[in-house]
């Protein structure tokens, strides 16, 4: 399940949520002020990679 950010337009305040994809948007209430009126934001992710071997090559 993916981890959703959200913010209550009412009070301002950003929590997240774990919720599944189809219900990302669906029955939200602001856990602060249990007001409905909130947005999903726009959330970066953090990934994995290759490092460089100092070669300029990656491995």
């Amino acid at each position: 399940m993916p981890m959703y950010e959200y913010r209550c337009q009412g009070c301002g305040k950003s929590f997240e949520l774990l919720r599944r994809m189809q219900d990302s948007d669906r029955d939200l209430k602001c856990p602060e002020c249990q007001s409905d009126e909130v947005e999903r934001l726009l959330s970066t992710f953090a990934a994995g990679g290759c490092k460089s071997s100092g070669s300029g090559r990656f491995t």
